[in-house]
C-alpha cells in the first residue's frame, strides 16, 4: 500500500488548498460569494440637543482640513467627544467612520493589537495579523485605500495614540483630558476646549429637562448652571433629576449642591465637576497649582495681578503669567478690566475645590498666611489713594512709608478705590477672623471716601461697627483711630435717621479729645463738634444743634481751615434757617459756594440748600429753578442720593408754588430713588410726604 505525505513548512498558505492521495483529471474550484464590504459607521450616536461650540467646531474643521491630527483636551464631561464626532459627521466620508475608546477602566486596559483588530475587520480584513508590526502595516495600507475618518476618544498614553495612527490622508481627532506632547511630532494640534458660556449651558439644561426651567427665577436658572461649572455631563445629571421630578426647581436642586460638603461629594453633579477640576488641575506644573491653591485661600473676590503677587510674594509680571495660564486651562474667567489690568475670578464651584486643596495641601497657617500678605498690600495701596481721593482732612496722621506715591494722582486713586468695591466685605471680613485687628480698623478709614461717595448704608455701618471693635482690641491703636472710627460709624448712624445712638458716639469722641495732652487735637475737636451740630439738626432739633456747629466754625477759622468752615457753613445755615433767620442763612451759603467752587459736589451741595431755603423764605419759583440747576449737577456727578433729594427739595417747592400734581410727581420719583437706595430712614419720609397730600391735614414732615 502506498503512502503519501504533504509537508509545508516556513510560510503560511492562502486561498483553496487541496490534499489528496491521488488525483486523476483536473481540479475545479468554485469559489463562493465574496465578502461584501460594509462602510463602518462607528462614532457614538449624535447628542439630540447640542448647543452652539461653532468657534470650537470651526477650529477642529480648519485643523483637519490642513492636514493635521486635531487633538481636543479638556476634562471629563466637557463634551470632547462630542464635539469630536460632530465634526467629522459634517462631513460625508466615502471611507466611514472609525472610534475606538481608549480610556482606561478596571479590567479593560486597551491595547494596540486589540484596537487595530477591530479597525481592520470593520475595513474588510479577511484575517487579522497576530503581531502588532504587521497589523499596523496593514492598517496603513487599508487606511491608505479606504480613507476612513478616525476618532481616539479619552487618550491618555501618548504611545498607544502613536501606535494607532492612521494613513496621512485619514482625517483623525484624539480626545484626551491633558495634552499629548509627544504627538506634536506627528502633527497634532492641540486645542483646548472650555466650559459652556452660561447662556448656552442654560439653553442645554432647559432643553435636555424638558421642561420650562425660568418661570420668573432666572436668579435660580444661572445658580444651578455656575453650580454645573459649564460641563456638558453634569448639566445633563442635572436636566434628569428636574425630568424626573417636576417638582424640583432648579433653585432647590442648586440649594442642594450648596449644602455641606459631604452631601455635595456624594451628589453626581458635584462628583461630576469635581472630578473634571481635579483633571484640570492636574494639567499645572508646581508654580500654577500654588498660584490656583493661593487664589481659593482667599475670599472669592476678583483677583488682578498685583493682588495675587502679593498673596503669592510674587512679582506682579510673574503673577500675570500665572493667571494666564490659569485662564488658558479654563479655571479662571475674567471679570472685568480693573484699574491694573484685568481681574480674574474661580467660576462656579471652582473657588471651593481650590480652597479644599489649599486647606489640605498647604494647611491653614500657610492658607492664613496668604491672605495677610494680600490684605497687606490691599490696606496699604487703599490709604496711600485715600489719602490722595478725599479733600477731608484725617483725623489720624498718616501711616510712615505710604505717602501715595503709587498712584500719579487724585483721579487715578478715585478711580482704585471705585474698583475695590466688591472686595471690601470679603477682605476685611477675612481680616478679622485672622485677629489682625490694626488691619481691619486701618481698612476702614483708608475706604472713607469709597464709603462716603456710594452711601451704601449696610456695608457702611457693618464696616465700622468692626472696624470700632478691632481698634478698641487694639491696644497699641492711637487715640486718634478710635475718634476717627467713632466719628465715621456716627456719620452713617446719623443717615439712617439713629441720631441718639450717633450722638452717644461722637459724644465719646469729643470726650477722648478734650481729655487726650497731645498737640493737634483742635481739629478733631471741630469735626466733632460739626458732626454733633449736624446730627442735632437732622433730628429736628436746630436751637440745640446752633452750639456745637458755632464753636465748630470758630475753632475752624482760628485753624485756618477754609474748607472746613465752608462745610460747617453750609449745615449752619439750615440751623439757622429753621430758627427764623434765612437772609443770614442764605449769606453763609453764598460764601460756602464760592469757598468750594473747586469741589463740585460740596459746591453743589451749597447750591442745593440755597434752593431748599429759597422755598421757606417764601421764593417757591426762584427755588424751583435753583434746585433744577443742582439735580443736574448731582445726576452728572452720578450721586444719587443727593439726586433723590433733590427731587423731594423741588417736590416741596413745586407744593408751595400751588402745583400738587408736580409735588406729587416728584415726590413718587424720590420714594423710588431713595427706595433703591436702601434708605430706610428717607422712605418714610417720602411715604408721609405722599400720604398728606393725600390727606392734607398736618405739618410737613422732616
Amino acid at each position: 500500500m502506498n503512502t503519501s505525505t504533504n509537508t509545508i513548512t516556513g510560510g503560511n498558505v492562502g486561498g483553496p488548498v487541496v490534499q489528496a492521495r491521488s488525483i486523476h483529471g483536473g481540479v475545479h474550484i468554485h469559489p463562493g460569494p465574496a465578502q461584501r464590504w460594509q462602510r463602518p459607521a462607528q462614532l457614538p450616536r449624535p447628542a439630540t440637543v447640542f448647543v452652539d461650540r461653532t468657534t470650537e467646531q470651526a477650529r477642529v474643521a480648519a485643523t483637519l482640513d490642513a492636514g493635521r491630527i486635531a487633538v481636543l483636551v479638556g476634562p471629563d464631561g466637557i463634551g470632547r467627544t462630542a464635539l469630536a464626532a460632530r465634526v467629522l459627521r459634517a462631513q460625508d466620508e466615502p471611507g466611514g467612520y472609525l472610534a475606538a475608546d481608549l480610556r482606561p477602566a478596571p479590567g479593560r486596559r486597551p491595547v494596540a493589537l486589540n484596537v487595530l483588530g477591530g479597525f481592520l475587520r470593520a475595513l474588510g480584513a479577511p484575517l487579522v495579523p497576530g503581531g502588532l508590526v504587521e497589523a499596523q502595516g496593514l492598517w496603513r495600507t487599508l487606511s491608505a485605500a479606504r480613507r476612513p475618518a478616525v476618532l481616539l476618544a479619552g487618550a491618555s498614553d501618548e504611545d498607544l495614540v502613536a501606535d494607532l495612527l492612521p494613513a496621512a490622508d485619514c482625517r483623525t481627532v484624539v480626545t484626551a483630558p491633558a495634552h499629548l506632547d509627544r504627538l506634536v511630532p506627528h502633527g497634532a494640534v492641540h486645542l483646548d476646549l472650555g466650559p459652556l458660556p452660561v447662556h448656552d449651558a442654560a439653553e442645554l439644561l432647559t432643553a435636555l429637562a424638558y421642561r420650562p426651567l425660568d418661570n420668573g427665577d432666572r436668579t435660580g436658572l444661572d445658580r444651578l448652571v455656575a453650580a454645573c461649572a459649564g460641563l456638558p455631563l453634569a448639566i445633563g445629571l442635572a436636566a434628569a433629576q428636574l425630568q424626573i421630578d417636576p417638582d424640583l426647581t432648579p433653585a432647590h436642586l442648586a440649594d442642594t449642591l450648596a449644602g455641606p460638603v459631604p452631601d455635595r461629594r456624594s451628589h453626581p453633579v458635584e462628583a461630576t465637576v469635581t472630578r473634571a477640576l481635579d483633571q484640570a488641575y492636574g494639567r499645572l506644573d508646581d508654580t500654577r497649582a500654588a498660584a490656583y491653591r493661593a487664589l481659593g485661600a482667599l475670599p472669592a473676590v476678583p483677583v488682578d495681578a498685583a493682588l495675587l503677587a502679593a498673596a503669592t510674594a510674587t512679582s506682579p509680571a510673574a503673577a500675570t503669567a500665572h493667571l494666564t495660564a490659569l485662564r488658558r486651562r479654563h479655571l479662571v474667567t475674567v471679570t472685568d478690566e480693573g484699574p491694573d489690568g484685568p481681574r480674574y475670578r474661580l467660576p462656579g464651584p471652582g473657588h471651593d475645590h481650590a480652597a479644599r486643596l489649599a486647606a489640605s495641601t498647604d494647611g491653614p497657617d500657610a492658607s492664613a498666611a496668604t491672605v495677610l500678605g494680600a490684605v497687606r498690600w490691599w490696606v496699604a495701596a487703599a490709604e496711600a489713594a485715600g489719602a490722595l481721593a478725599s479733600a477731608r482732612r484725617p483725623l489720624l496722621p498718616p501711616q510712615p512709608g505710604h505717602d501715595g506715591t503709587a498712584f500719579p494722582g487724585p483721579d487715578a486713586a478715585r478711580t482704585w478705590l471705585e474698583a475695590q468695591d466688591p472686595l471690601v466685605r470679603p477682605l476685611v471680613a477675612a481680616t478679622a477672623r485672622t485677629g489682625h485687628h490694626a488691619l481691619v480698623w486701618r481698612a476702614a478709614l483708608a475706604l472713607w471716601p469709597l464709603i462716603l461717595r456710594h452711601r451704601d448704608y449696610p456695608l457702611w455701618l457693618w464696616l465700622y461697627q468692626l472696624a470700632l471693635d478691632a481698634v478698641r482690641e487694639d491696644t497699641d491703636a492711637p487715640p486718634a483711630a478710635l475718634r476717627q472710627t467713632l466719628n465715621s460709624l456716627a456719620i452713617g448712624l446719623r443717615a439712617v435717621g439713629l441720631h441718639d445712638e450717633a450722638l452717644e458716639l461722637l459724644h465719646q469722641a469729643l470726650a477722648s479729645a478734650d481729655t487726650d495732652p497731645s498737640d493737634g487735637v483742635a481739629l478733631p475737636r471741630a469735626q466733632h463738634l460739626h458732626d454733633i451740630g449736624a446730627t442735632l439738626h437732622d433730628a429736628g432739633r436746630a436751637a440745640q444743634a446752633r452750639g456745637p456747629l458755632e464753636e465748630a466754625l470758630r475753632l475752624r477759622r482760628e485753624l485756618g481751615y477754609a474748607r472746613g468752615v465752608a462745610l460747617t457753613e453750609i449745615v449752619l445755615a439750615g440751623a439757622v434757617a429753621d430758627l427764623g433767620e434765612v437772609r443770614s442763612g442764605l449769606a453763609m451759603l453764598r460764601r460756602a459756594r464760592a469757598a468750594l467752587a473747586g469741589e463740585p459736589l460740596e459746591a453743589m451741595r451749597a447750591l442745593a440748600w440755597t434752593g431748599h431755603l429759597l422755598t421757606a423764605a417764601g421764593h417757591p419759583l426762584l427755588a424751583w429753578r435753583v434746585l433744577g440747576a443742582s439735580q443736574d449737577a448731582a445726576e452728572a456727578l452720578g450721586h444719587a442720593l443727593w439726586s433723590a433729594r433733590l427731587r423731594e427739595w423741588r417736590a416741596l417747592a413745586a407744593e408751595a408754588a400751588g402745583r400738587p400734581a408736580v409735588a406729587r410727581r416728584l415726590f413718587s420719583a424720590s420714594h423710588q430713588a431713595y427706595t433703591a437706595a436702601a434708605s430706610a430712614s428717607d422712605v418714610g419720609r417720602l411715604t408721609r410726604h405722599l400720604e398728606r397730600l393725600t390727606n392734607p391735614a398736618g405739618p410737613p414732615p422732616t
